[in-house]
């Protein structure tokens, strides 16, 4: 008996000890930088060069990616038809990276009359205008420029499209007394589905630049929320993650600032009443950091166990006399709640010579994969002005489209994700 209890002890301490030193190995490894994977997906059937495009929107929906709006490749605007491209589906594929298959669904606008005025509710032609997506079924459609580069005037309208009935109609909205909401383009609109509310950020003009609006949805008012600081240049990178929204900047002293603003309103009521103020974040000198541009993406992804990130990729630089960049990177936001990304940011706080990594930039590492490779691209190449979204469960991006450095319209759409089977997720929480 004596033996099996010695035999019972020593197994649990070396199983402890396997446990401890995982944990030690966990802590240990980077949360950056990111080794990544591009792959380009298959042209969809029936796709005839109308879905080249740029200063489109594209709105993620399950497996589909709605592509609206835009230029054309003859540079006259897009048709208000919704174009719907199915992605590859990670339930089927352990890496989705494996499977690039696309098809392609147009779905022309057709009107339908509003009850209560007597109106057709069809969207007109519109590029640089803001997209998300509601309530996994609704592609929500905000402002946008006209043929001629004008601001359209809708008096506050939102544009709905159900994915199901394939059919338009306008969320109304009316502002807070004396303040109008002025036509804007060159804006991002996110939402919060969980606390029911949509958010209006910036635009192109300096009246429209620094606005933030509020859209309730239950009760479809829009109200503002305290303008963006005057004291830095804003880029047009913005994101929305972790009740956080995130706006890329430039001051004099500082390249690249991140401007932040929490709108998590499930506090007490005496909470809400507080004004919000945005906070800026700065970066300490030498650390790397990406070049200021216009015309990229910034999108949150996850890598799992509450590790996020905004990648930060393509696009412009603010001097557009200069070449269109080609890198991707990635921001690491800070971690939240009780998860393994949490716990393994309080050690490394707590430990000499270590630091969580929490709103640092790093460069990505791009892995060209052998099943890429043997497809003869494995990179879209420099571009700005392009469609893009979270995909996969949020664990990857897709763009589509976009303007290349020769000023062409591309038309074809990528997928970038963690390299699988180059990266081993669990090391890094």
């Amino acid at each position: 008996m004596a033996g099996v209890v010695a035999a019972a002890i020593a197994a649990e301490q070396v199983i402890m000890t396997g446990v401890e030193a995982a944990a030690a190995v966990a802590i240990a490894a980077p949360t950056a930088p990111l080794k990544v994977a591009l792959a380009q997906l298959d042209k969809p059937e029936g796709d005839d060069g109308n879905i080249a495009r740029s200063n489109h929107s594209l709105t993620v929906i399950d497996d589909k990616a709605y592509l609206f709006g835009g230029i054309d490749a003859s540079g006259h605007l897009c048709s208000p038809t919704v174009h719907a491209i199915s992605l590859p589906q990670e339930k089927s594929q352990a890496d989705p990276l494996t499977s690039k298959s696309t098809s392609l669904a147009d779905y022309p606008a057709f009107p339908t009359k509003d009850i209560s005025t007597g109106e057709l509710n069809v969207p007109s032609a519109r590029k640089n205008h803001a997209a998300c997506a509601r309530g996994n079924r609704y592609v929500l459609i905000h402002g946008g420029e006209d043929a001629s580069g004008n601001p359209i005037d809708e008096g506050n309208v939102i544009w709905e499209w159900d994915s199901e009935t394939l059919a338009w109609t306008k969320l109304r909205g009316a502002t807070q007394l004396y303040k109008n909401m002025a036509p804007r383009s060159g804006h991002s609109l996110f939402i919060d589905d969980k606390q029911g509310f949509l958010v209006s950020v910036g635009g192109s003009n300096d009246e429209t630049k620094r606005e933030v609006w509020f859209y309730d949805l239950n009760q479809a008012v829009w109200t503002t929320l305290p303008d963006l600081p005057s004291s830095v240049e804003l880029l047009d990178a913005r994101a929305y993650a972790g009740n956080t929204l995130y706006v890329l900047a430039k001051s004099p002293s500082d390249p690249n600032t991140v401007e932040l603003l929490s709108l998590y309103l499930y506090n007490n009521a005496t909470d809400r009443e507080k004004p919000l103020p945005w906070e800026t974040h700065s970066f300490t000198a030498p650390s790397p950091r990406p070049q200021p541009r216009v015309g990229g993406a910034l999108v949150p992804i996850t890598t799992g166990y509450g590790r996020e990130y905004l990648v930060y990729m393509f696009g412009l630089p603010v001097d557009e006399s200069l070449a269109f960049q080609a890198d991707i990177w990635t921001l690491q936001l800070p971690s939240r709640g009780f998860t393994g990304a949490k716990v393994k940011d309080y050690v490394r706080e707590k430990l000499p010579k270590m630091s969580s990594g929490e709103l640092t930039w790093a460069e990505v590492e791009l892995v060209a994969m052998e099943q890429m490779e043997s497809q003869g691209k494995v990179h879209p190449g420099p571009r700005g002005r392009f469609g893009f979204g979270a995909c996969s469960g949020g664990r990857g991006v897709v763009i589509w489209g976009g303007e290349n450095a020769k000023g062409e319209r591309e038309g074809d759409g990528w997928i970038l994700r963690g390299a699988g089977g180059y990266e081993d997720y669990d090391r890094r929480e």
